[in-house]
C-alpha cells in the first residue's frame, strides 16, 4: 500500500512539473502565428488571449516578435471592440476597452466610444447600466480634446465639434435625473455647436424643464422670506426681478422648443409644450398678443446661458 501510495505521489509530482513547464518565447510565438493563419474567429480569439501571456512574459524586450505580438493584440482588441459596439454588445465593449485604456489612459477614441456606447444602450434600450461610467468618460474625452489629445478619427461622428457636442449631450441626458442644474449647462453646451443636437428641440425643453424646477424652488423660499410682508422694500423687489428673469428665461426656451418641434415629424410633446409656454406668457404678458412672433422669430436670438442666472 505505501509504495503504491509513493507512485502515485510520484507520478502526480512528475505531471505537475509537466504541466507548469511553459513554452519557449519561440514556441509561444509560433503557436500564435499558426492560430491566425486558421482564419477562424475562435483561433483568432485564442490567439489573442496566448498574445497577451506572451506580452505579459516576454513585452519588455525589444525585437521583431515582440512587436508583431504587440500590433497583433493592438489591431484585435481595437477591431473587436469596434465590433461590440456596433452589435451594442456595450458590456464586452467596455471590457476591451478598459484593457486598451489600461495600456493608453489618453485615447480619447476609445473614451469617447465608450461614452456614445453608454449612451447608445439607453437609448434603445432603456438601459442604464453604464450611464455613470458614460458620464465619467465624456467628462474625460472634452477634458482629453481640450489639451488636443484628439484621435485619428472621431467615428461614428462626422468632426471633433460634433463629438464635443454628443459628449455635452450623453452627459447631460444621465445627469437630468439626479443634477437638473448641471444637467441644463450641458444641454446648453451641446447647443453651441452647429449639429443635429442644436437643430433638436429637446435640449431646449430640457433646459425649459430646469427653469419650472428652479422657479418652483425660487417661490418657495420668497414665500418664506417675505410672506408676511405688507410693504415691498429692496430685498423684495430685487427677488420679484429674479422670479421674473426666470419665466422669461423659461418661455425663451419653450418658444425654442415649440419652433424646432415644428420641423420633426411624429414629435408627440408638441402640443404640450405649446400649452405650457401659452400659459407662462400669459401669466407674465397678461396678454398672448405677440407669442406667435416670438415663436417665429426666437432662433434669431441668442439663447441666455442658463448658469448665468
Amino acid at each position: 500500500m505505501r509504495v503504491c501510495l509513493m507512485v502515485l505521489i510520484l507520478t502526480l509530482s512528475i505531471g505537475n512539473i509537466v504541466a507548469q513547464k511553459k513554452e519557449s518565447k519561440d514556441e509561444l510565438f509560433n503557436k500564435i502565428a499558426k492560430l491566425t493563419q486558421k482564419k477562424n474567429p475562435q483561433d483568432t480569439e485564442k490567439a489573442y488571449q496566448m498574445g497577451k501571456d506572451f506580452l505579459a512574459r516576454f513585452g519588455n524586450e525589444n525585437d521583431e516578435k515582440v512587436q508583431k505580438i504587440r500590433d497583433f493584440v493592438k489591431n484585435y482588441r481595437l477591431a473587436k471592440f469596434n465590433e461590440s459596439l456596433n452589435q451594442l454588445k456595450v458590456a464586452e465593449a467596455y471590457d476591451y476597452g478598459k484593457e486598451i485604456l489600461a495600456e493608453d489612459p489618453e485615447d480619447s477614441y476609445v473614451t469617447m466610444n465608450l461614452a456614445y456606447g453608454g449612451y447608445e444602450l439607453y437609448s434603445k434600450k432603456q438601459d442604464k447600466t453604464f450611464a455613470s461610467e458614460s458620464v465619467n468618460y465624456a467628462r474625460q474625452t472634452l477634458e482629453l480634446f481640450a489639451k488636443q489629445k484628439l484621435p485619428k478619427a472621431f467615428d461614428p461622428f462626422k468632426s471633433e465639434n460634433e463629438a464635443k457636442a454628443f459628449m455635452n449631450y450623453v452627459i447631460a441626458t444621465f445627469l437630468t435625473d439626479t443634477n437638473l442644474k448641471e444637467a441644463a449647462n450641458y444641454f446648453y453646451r451641446a447647443i453651441q455647436f452647429d449639429t443635429i443636437i442644436k437643430r433638436s428641440s429637446y435640449p431646449y425643453y430640457a433646459i425649459a424643464f430646469y427653469y419650472e424646477k428652479l422657479y418652483e424652488s425660487e417661490v418657495k423660499d420668497f414665500r418664506a422670506k417675505h410672506g408676511n410682508k405688507l410693504i415691498e422694500d429692496e430685498a423684495m423687489k430685487k427677488d420679484e426681478e429674479k422670479l421674473g428673469k426666470i419665466i422669461d428665461r423659461m418661455i425663451d426656451a419653450y418658444a425654442r422648443a415649440v419652433k424646432i418641434s415644428q420641423a420633426e415629424a411624429g414629435n408627440t410633446a408638441r402640443e404640450e409644450w405649446k400649452r405650457r409656454l401659452t400659459e407662462v406668457y400669459k401669466f407674465r404678458k397678461q396678454t398672448e398678443s405677440g407669442l406667435e412672433d416670438l415663436i417665429n422669430n426666437v432662433l434669431n436670438t441668442e439663447m441666455p446661458d442658463p448658469t448665468q442666472i
